[in-house]
């Protein structure tokens, strides 16, 4: 019944606009037609006004008129089906199916015209496609448990000789230079100049404050503008750069009514990095893993806190990125750190710098002296035995633990020692050495090498020069 009934009701809209339209524009005519017998109104703005009311009821009909009959925009006339890449070597391609954007994203499809997530909108696009809803088509590439569904269509261009479709060729123009600007972009590759970008792997929806990590990868490219095209994967980096190199984007430029210049001299194709990992993703990933342990416990310390958030935000994929801010990381709990799983075997010098750079981020009291000394080891300014001699006097207190990174240090650095040393063996004594004054016991009644004692929790013992001794 509806199937009837819609058709009919939008057809009598159509007429009504029409004849309405129709109407105003001879309104419009017989009005100045008038206008050119009669005398000037004394109330110029009066008459004014009401033509111009009369001419924008007009303007409105009429790009109501536009858009129901279409003419707001142009489909371009391009055979895409020419475009379908050829699977890679070692995969098989088939027609894309709805479980198969529901196996990468680990998610169910839901059809409905409001927006329910970002990840939901995106499947609903490759199902249009793959039902061919659209000037474009939709493929998917397999290898064991590897996945890459791929879609490439042509959207439809803006009638920039209508007024509706004037106005949104500008306002989308506009939109995209002011979205552009001080954006940050993955680029995973070049292809004939083309920028093919990795999108951010997160999931946004109306009902999460947050932006959700997720575990699949997405990879668009845009053609200037005609031709745009997208990966969805679960794959490695190999294999999403072995199937865009079998998408013919030069023949895509061919077809460009004006190309940019930098698209007409680019003729390969480039990955950002020259060997890409044929490691397949981890999954669930640390981001993932972080943001679920963030969102589902509040005993963390605030250091804590950051640093979850930096992990399920991908600032922190490694050990190699906490050194730079955390350290070792001694104040973060083992929990959180195994996540990234065991740490990396360190050379002397990054033992020494890393370690003074984590006693900084705890919560122990420090004396003023003992800061100092962990500020310059942490930044290298301390590099050698020398360099700490300055901090230190005759019956100084320092930290057992500050002890300890002192000794570790070298009587003269060398930089190409330091990459390449691996042991954590003490310097050798010299004279300069620093020496642990002898003393009596403390605590459970254990034998020390040094006058020490308890202070804020931290131990502490006497040190001094031989000299002094």
């Amino acid at each position: 019944m509806n199937r009837f009934i819609f058709p009919i009701l939008f057809g009598g809209i159509l007429l009504v606009a029409t004849f309405v339209l129709m109407l105003f524009q001879q309104m419009s005519g017989d009005t100045e037609t008038a206008d050119a017998d009669k005398p000037k109104a004394d109330n110029v703005e009066y008459a004014n006004s009401g033509n111009d009311a009369a001419g924008g009821m007009m303007f409105a009909l009429q790009m109501m008129w536009e858009d129901m009959s279409g003419q707001t925009t142009v489909k371009p006339k391009v055979d895409v089906l020419g475009f379908v890449p050829v699977a890679p070597t070692g995969w098989f391609e088939t027609p894309y199916k709805t479980a198969d954007g529901e196996a990468i994203t680990q998610t169910s499809l839901v059809r409905t015209p409001i927006a329910k997530s970002s990840t939901n909108t995106m499947l609903m696009q490759f199902d249009a496609l793959a039902q061919g809803k659209g000037n474009g088509f939709a493929r998917t590439y397999r290898r064991g448990e590897q996945s890459m569904a791929f879609t490439l269509y042509v959207p439809d261009q803006f009638n920039e000789r209508t007024i509706r479709g004037g106005i949104m060729a500008a306002v989308s123009s506009n939109m995209t230079y002011f979205g552009d600007f001080g954006k940050s972009r993955d680029v995973f590759a070049l292809h004939h100049g083309v920028p093919i970008l990795e999108a951010d792997g997160y999931v946004s929806s109306k009902g999460n404050e947050d932006d959700v990590p997720v575990d699949y990868r997405v990879f668009n490219g845009d053609v200037g503008g005609m031709f745009k095209f997208q990966i969805l994967t679960n794959s490695s980096d190999a294999a999403v750069a072995n199937l865009l190199r079998a998408v013919p984007v030069g023949e895509m430029i061919a077809l460009l009514p004006d190309p940019e210049p930098h698209l007409l001299i680019s003729a390969d194709f480039q990955t950002r990095v020259p060997e890409p990992s044929t490691a397949i993703p981890e999954t669930p990933s640390i981001a993932r893993r972080a943001y679920l342990v963030k969102k589902t416990r509040f005993d963390f310390s605030k250091n804590e806190q950051d640093f979850l958030h930096d992990m399920s935000r991908r600032e922190i994929r490694s050990w190699e990125d906490v050194y730079e801010d955390y350290g070792t990381a001694l104040a973060i709990s083992p929990e959180i750190k195994s996540l990234l799983g065991p740490m990396p075997e360190l050379t002397n010098s990054q033992k020494i710098e890393y370690t003074a750079r984590a006693y900084l981020q705890t919560d122990r009291e420090w004396t003023e002296n003992e800061d100092d000394i962990l500020g310059g080891m942490s930044r290298q300014r301390i590099a050698e035995r020398k360099d700490v001699d300055r901090y230190l006097k005759d019956g100084e207190t320092l930290a057992d633990d500050v002890i300890a990174l002192i000794n570790l240090l070298p009587e003269t650095y060398d930089a190409a020692d330091a990459s390449a040393q691996t042991a954590l063996a003490e310097s050798p004594v010299t004279a300069r050495d620093l020496v642990i004054r002898r003393g009596t016991s403390i605590g459970q009644g254990e034998a020390t090498f040094g006058n020490c004692k308890i202070e804020l929790g931290v131990r502490r013992c006497v040190v001094g020069a031989v000299d002094g001794n």
